[in-house]
This record gives structure tokens, C-alpha cells and sequence, in this order.
């Protein structure tokens, strides 16, 4: 998984009001609150990224131990693609929106 790239999900919809992102999947009509972090790995989503990048950028943004920020960053990015939120490739995407949201 890390060495994947990752993308937001065409039938996906998002507004951030206040730091926070609301991402509406338009297939399975269910909205996702997520909190700060939740936005800020969601705003690191582009299709350009592998995960091992979005991994880094987070290791520089928080101050927890880099094991913890890598279980709760996978784990994150897992539920996103179970809930069909975003999906991993081993190519980057190409022609993408760098952002949803």
C-alpha cells in the first residue's frame, strides 16, 4: 500500500468549512465528517502522491511518534478506499484534480 499512489474518487464531493472537510460519496449517498487531521491527509490526496509521501509530509506536520502517525494514516487511508472514497494505483493518475476540495 505505501508504495501506491492514492486519489480522491470520481463520485466524490467535499467542502472544508473551517478546517474540517465534509466529502459526500455520490454512489453510496453517505457524507463523512473528518476532523483537522482527517482534513489534512485528505488535502494531501492528489493522485501524485504515493502514500509513502503523504507519509512524510505528516511525519513533518505532527508531533506524535512516527508509529503512531503511520498506523493512524494507513488505517485512515484504508477506510477511505473501503468506503470507496478514494482509490490506490501503482501509477500515478493522470489527469486528476490536485484538488477536490
Amino acid at each position: 500500500m505505501v508504495s501506491d499512489y492514492v486519489a480522491k474518487g470520481i463520485n466524490v464531493s467535499c467542502r472544508t468549512i473551517d478546517g474540517e472537510a465534509f466529502i459526500f460519496n455520490e454512489d453510496t449517498r453517505i457524507l463523512m465528517k473528518l476532523d483537522k487531521v482527517g482534513s489534512f491527509i485528505w488535502d494531501q490526496i492528489n493522485g501524485r502522491k504515493t502514500v509513502e509521501e503523504i507519509l512524510t509530509i505528516c511525519y513533518h506536520a505532527f508531533t506524535d511518534d512516527e508509529g503512531k502517525i503511520r498506523e493512524v494514516v494507513l488505517d485512515f487511508i484504508s477506510d477511505l478506499q473501503e468506503n470507496n472514497v478514494v482509490v490506490l494505483s501503482d501509477e500515478a493518475f493522470e489527469g486528476v484534480m490536485i484538488s477536490a476540495c
